[in-house]
Order: structure tokens, then sequence, then C-alpha cells
């Protein structure tokens, strides 16, 4: 999923459920110690909600605005 695809995807959320809106993303990696991770080094933190059943990886919840608005920021440093 691009980077364009993660922001549209936080815009229908939010047009349809609020600011409240979540969005789940699989990542990469376990469900181990903590309940929490990072999208990325110094971004938004979602809550673990799941093993990913049909591969590796694991179910992050992550708030829809607090993505949006991150991934934003981080497309106009890279212009």
């Amino acid at each position: 999923m691009t980077v364009d695809e993660i922001i549209k995807q936080c815009n229908q959320s939010i047009g349809i459920i609020g600011e409240i809106a979540q969005i789940s993303l699989i990542m990469p990696g376990k469900w181990g110690k903590r309940n929490s991770r990072r999208l990325c080094p110094g971004g938004p933190v979602g809550e673990i909600v799941s093993s990913n059943f049909d591969g590796p990886g694991i179910i992050v919840l992550f708030s829809a605005k607090e993505i949006k608005q991150f991934l934003i920021e981080q497309k106009e440093k890279e212009d």
C-alpha cells in the first residue's frame, strides 16, 4: 500500500466515522512483550490487536487522524 493509498483510506474512515476513526495496518514483526507499535521511528503509536493469521506480521490499530497528519508532513518534507 502506498502513502497516498493510506491517506485516502484515512480520509474515507474520517468521513464515515469522524475524528475518532481508526485504521488497521498489517506490519512486520511479532506480538511480544509490548502491546503497541510505531508506524516508523518517530511516528504515531498504534495498538497491536492481533497476529496476522494469513501470514507473517501483526495487525496494528492506529488513529486515522494521526496517521494522515504524519504522512502528509513526511510527504511535505520530501518535496
